[in-house]
C-alpha cells in the first residue's frame, strides 16, 4: 500500500491536495517543456513584481532564465504533471504562474465537450476568491514547481474521458492517462515537487540510466528553413537493444536560445520493424545499424542561434514504479542566417539574378545534398513578380541535375524520393527592390539526387515577371496575362563518389 503526501512547500502555502489512494505507477521524466505566451497565460502582465515587506521589486522570470522539467505520477484513480523550474540565469527572478489548456484527441472532442481547467483551486477560499500570498523569489540555481491534476476514473455512472494529446508543447500522448474530469492547476510553490513514496520509505529512487543513444547530426551548423534529421546509434555497439518494442516510443527534446523547450513523441525512420516508413528512408534500420528521427525544424521549432537536442525511449518501471529512461547525449546544432552566405550570382540578367552554393564539392553515394539558393531584385527597371518560393517551390524555382554531357538526368538514374507539395496556387508574388530571398532545399526532396557516382552539376532557374500592370496588393494583373521579364539561371557542380554514407537515400 503506498502513502501520497504534499510537498513542505504546498502544506505551508495552504493546499488542500491531500491523500490520492493506492500509487499504482508514476513517471518521472528528464525532459523540458515550453510555457509559451499563447498556451501559457501569466496572471501578472507586469515585468517586475513587488515583494510584500522589504520594498524590492524583482523582475519576472523570462523563458530563457529557466530550465524546466516535468513529471508524471498516477494512482487508480488520479494523473498529476509536476513542472519544475530552476532558475539557471545569474540574477533572482520570479515565475509566474499560469493556466495552460490541453489539447484533446479532435474526434473524442467531437462526441463530447472538452473538460476545463479549475486555476488555483486548492487555494480559493469558500467564497472563490483567491488567497493571498507572496510570490516565490528563485535565486540563481533555486526551484519552484506547479501542478496539473485530474481523474482518470469518471467520476459519473456513465460519464466519459477524454485522452489528451499535448500540454503546452509536451506532445507525448502515450505518457498521459485519460482526462475524466475538471484539471486541477495550482499556483507556484517554493523548491521542486516531492513525488509520492512508499510509506515509511525514503523519499529516494534509483538514478537514471546513462546513456545509451549517440546523437548526431550531419553537420554542426544549418541555415534556416534548411531541414535536417538527426542520426540515432548505439553508445555500445555491442550492446542489445534499448527495448524489445516492435517500433519503439522514442522522445525528443528541443531547446531552442530563447529558452523554448518543448518535448515530443518522435518515430525512427525505416525501422523494418514499424509499419510506416519515411519517404526515402532505409527500411533495413534498426538499434544496430543505426536511424534518424525528424528534428522537429519548421514544424515545432525554429529560429536563429544555438539549439540542443536530448533523445528518451522508456525502457521500464523502477523499484518505486518510476518509468525509466535510456537517454542520448546532448546534441548542439547551430542555426545560422542563410542571407550571410557569401554569393557568386552566376545569374544576373536585367537586374534580377539567382544563386546556388553547396556545402562542399564532392557526396557519398546516396547522402542528401543541400542547396542554398537565393534570389534577389537587384534594380530591375519594372515592378518584378515571380511565384512564391515558399508555398509553390515548384513552379517558384526549376531544379535539375545535369551530367558532364549537359543531359538531364532520367528518373531511372536518380533516387526516387521526390517530396510532394501542394501550394497554395494564388499567383505571383512582389519581389521589391533589394530584397534578398533565401530558399532551402535538397536534391533528394526534389527528387534529383543521383544513384550513381559521376561528376554533375545542379542548375537552379528562376523566372520572373514584369509587373507593370498588376494591380497594387492584389497580385493580379489587369491584362489577361502577365508579360515574362527575364529567366536566369546558376549551377554547381559536384561530385558523386562510390562509398554510400549511413541513413543515406539508399533503396534496398
Amino acid at each position: 500500500m503506498f502513502s501520497a503526501s504534499l510537498s513542505p512547500a504546498e502544506k505551508q502555502g495552504g493546499g488542500t491536495m491531500s491523500r490520492w489512494g493506492p500509487l499504482c505507477c508514476s513517471i518521472v521524466a528528464r525532459f523540458l517543456v515550453l510555457f509559451c505566451a499563447a498556451a501559457f497565460a501569466p496572471r501578472a502582465q507586469s515585468q517586475e513584481v513587488l515583494i510584500r515587506g522589504t520594498g524590492k521589486m524583482v523582475p519576472v522570470c523570462k523563458l530563457a532564465d529557466l530550465d524546466l522539467n516535468v513529471s508524471f505520477f498516477s494512482d487508480e484513480a488520479y494523473f498529476v504533471v509536476a513542472f519544475n523550474l530552476q532558475n539557471i540565469s545569474e540574477s533572482p527572478c520570479v515565475p509566474q504562474p499560469g493556466v495552460a489548456f490541453p489539447q484533446f484527441n479532435p474526434e473524442q472532442v467531437g462526441e463530447m465537450k472538452p473538460f476545463g481547467v479549475c486555476d488555483d483551486c486548492e487555494d480559493r477560499l469558500p467564497n472563490g476568491q483567491y488567497r493571498a500570498y507572496d510570490p516565490v523569489v528563485l535565486n540563481p540555481g533555486e526551484a519552484a514547481h506547479q501542478t496539473y491534476r485530474w481523474n482518470t476514473v469518471a467520476t459519473t455512472e456513465g460519464g466519459k474521458c477524454l485522452q489528451i494529446r499535448a500540454l503546452f508543447l509536451v506532445a507525448a500522448p502515450t505518457l498521459f492517462k485519460p482526462v475524466c474530469s475538471e484539471i486541477a492547476v495550482s499556483r507556484t510553490y517554493a523548491g521542486e515537487f516531492v513525488p509520492p513514496v512508499l510509506k515509511d520509505e525514503p523519499s529516494t529512487d534509483e538514478a537514471e540510466i546513462d546513456e545509451a543513444f549517440v546523437l548526431s547530426s550531419s553537420k554542426p551548423r544549418y541555415y534556416r528553413d534548411e531541414i535536417f534529421t538527426l542520426r540515432v546509434g548505439l553508445a555500445n555497439p555491442d550492446s542489445r537493444p534499448a527495448s524489445g518494442e516492435e517500433c519503439p516510443t522514442l522522445l525528443l527534446r528541443e531547446r531552442s536560445p530563447n529558452g523554448v523547450t518543448r518535448f515530443d513523441e518522435v518515430s525512427p525512420g525505416g525501422f523494418k520493424t514499424c509499419k510506416s516508413f519515411w519517404l526515402g528512408a532505409d527500411r533495413n534500420a534498426d538499434y544496430q545499424s543505426g536511424f534518424e528521427v525528424d528534428s522537429g525544424v519548421n514544424s515545432r521549432w525554429g529560429g536563429l542561434g544555438e539549439h540542443s537536442f536530448e533523445l528518451f525511449q522508456p525502457v521500464g518501471f523502477s523499484r518505486l514504479g518510476r518509468i525509466q529512461f535510456v537517454r542520448s547525449n546532448k546534441l548542439t546544432v547551430q542555426i545560422d542566417d542563410p542571407a550571410l552566405i557569401p554569393r557568386k550570382w552566376q545569374g544576373n540578367v536585367n537586374g534580377v539574378g539567382v544563386d546556388v552554393t553547396l556545402d562542399k564539392g564532392a557526396y557519398k553515394l546516396g547522402e542528401d545534398i543541400p542547396l542554398h539558393i537565393a534570389t534577389e531584385n537587384f534594380d530591375a527597371p519594372v515592378p518584378i513578380y515571380a511565384v512564391d518560393p515558399v508555398w509553390d517551390p515548384y513552379p517558384a524555382i526549376g531544379i535539375e541535375v545535369r551530367d558532364v554531357t549537359e543531359r538531364p538526368l532520367p528518373r531511372n538514374e536518380r533516387f526516387s524520393n521526390e517530396l510532394l507539395w501542394m501550394g497554395h496556387g494564388l499567383g505571383p508574388v512582389a519581389y521589391p527592390a533589394g530584397k534578398l530571398v533565401t530558399i532551402e532545399r535538397t536534391l533528394a526532396g526534389q527528387g534529383w539526387l543521383p544513384n550513381r557516382p559521376g561528376v554533375y552539376a545542379v542548375v537552379v532557374t528562376w523566372r520572373t515577371f514584369d509587373g507593370t500592370h498588376v494591380e497594387p496588393g492584389s497580385g493580379r494583373s489587369r491584362k489577361a496575362d502577365i508579360e515574362p521579364y527575364a529567366t536566369v539561371q546558376a549551377a554547381a557542380t559536384f561530385r558523386i563518389v562510390a562509398e554510400p554514407s549511413p541513413g543515406s537515400h539508399s533503396e534496398h
